[in-house]
């Protein structure tokens, strides 16, 4: 699953979905411009997104705006090809040190010989290590990049940490695989929906009709967290009759429970579900899932409700540990009942 997108960087489309890459900046002196072409063509057969000014200026464009204006400040690595050609280029220094500059790219200064490292500018070895293509380790030092490139986005991009990638975009719950019909069928152990209403789960007779059904056909445990209506301040009018449809919609379901049903559906108001949206499938499991909406996608996709998807099996366990525990404070003694909600 591919990375979470921002409004920099290369961005695909997958089932409506809106995907990331890292982008590398590749700088070079013409004269190895062979060597650079392959590096380019190798990385993007894995994934990575290469900024290499061959094709990526079109006619009009000026060159030096194309370049420091655009192509580096919007890649999160910039790889340096260096050679004694690099070296004695102003142009090529000029994009190195443009790079060295800012606080949120990656630099990796790649050279052709041991020697042409010992020739790397002082000021330059002092910041960043420079690393040696030998041609016996190619694909050794290609796949380090590859992995530098993806850790870079941490800091870049200001991604959570994850030890793969995590699936993003405003449409998820638009496709097939995550529609919440999928999502209930999914769900083997537990299912938990967090987030101020959830008044697009609750609205939707079929979709309460599933809820009900988990509860009275499997063992699956259901798990209500909304918000109050005093939280960090007052809800608007109209968010505070979506709570309380929300609330009285949950007491309709479990009114149809029996004695035996109703302890495995259970509802929880708090006042810190207003700063959460997260769903959680299994969460006990190996191969739980979860949903969620960072809080940084607010700032900087605010267009967009931005949904990542984190599956355990393959990342984010620490991550996923620490939202799933920010989500169960929300269900300790403070929390108040659906009764308490409709008696307010």
């Amino acid at each position: 699953m591919p990375l979470v997108d921002r409004v920099e960087g290369p961005a695909r489309q997958l089932g409506g979905t809106r995907l990331i890459q890292p982008r590398i900046f590749l700088s070079y002196s013409t004269q190895n411009s062979a060597i650079v072409e392959k590096l380019k063509n190798d990385l993007e057969k894995a994934g990575i997104d290469c900024w290499m000014d061959t094709g990526r200026i079109t006619a009009g464009d000026r060159l030096q705006d194309a370049i420091f204006n655009t192509g580096i400040p919007q890649c999160n690595l910039f790889l340096a090809y260096v050679t004694a050609d690099y070296l004695a280029s102003q142009w090529c220094m000029k994009e190195l040190d443009r790079a060295l500059q800012s606080n949120r790219i990656t630099v990796v200064p790649l050279a052709d010989s041991k020697q042409t490292c010992d020739s790397v500018p002082e000021h330059v070895r002092e910041v960043v290590r420079c690393e040696f293509l030998a041609p016996d380790r190619y694909w050794d030092v290609l796949l380090a990049i590859v992995g530098k490139a993806w850790g870079s986005l941490q800091v870049t991009q200001r991604l959570v940490s994850s030890e793969d990638h995590i699936l993003a975009g405003p449409g998820i719950f638009d496709t097939e695989e995550y529609s919440r019909e999928h999502l209930l069928k999914r769900a083997k152990h537990e299912l938990i929906l967090a987030a101020q209403n959830l008044r697009s789960w609750l609205s939707d007779s079929t979709t309460k009709q599933g809820l009900l059904r988990l509860v009275k056909e499997t063992p699956v445990n259901v798990t209500f967290i909304m918000a109050t209506y005093e939280t960090l301040r007052p809800l608007a009018r109209e968010g505070a009759e979506h709570l309380r449809n929300s609330a009285e919609d949950v007491k309709e379901m479990l009114e149809q429970l029996t004695a035996a049903e109703h302890p495995r559906m259970k509802a929880f108001f708090h006042p810190g579900a207003t700063t959460l949206s997260a769903i959680f499938i299994d969460p006990n499991s190996s191969d739980g899932i979860l949903f969620f909406n960072p809080r940084w996608a607010i700032q900087f996709l605010p267009q967009d409700r931005l949904t990542c998807v984190i599956d355990k099996s393959v990342n984010s366990v620490e991550l996923y540990k620490a939202i799933y525990n920010s989500v169960l404070l929300m269900t300790q003694r403070d929390a108040l009942s659906v009764e308490d909600m409709l008696r307010s």
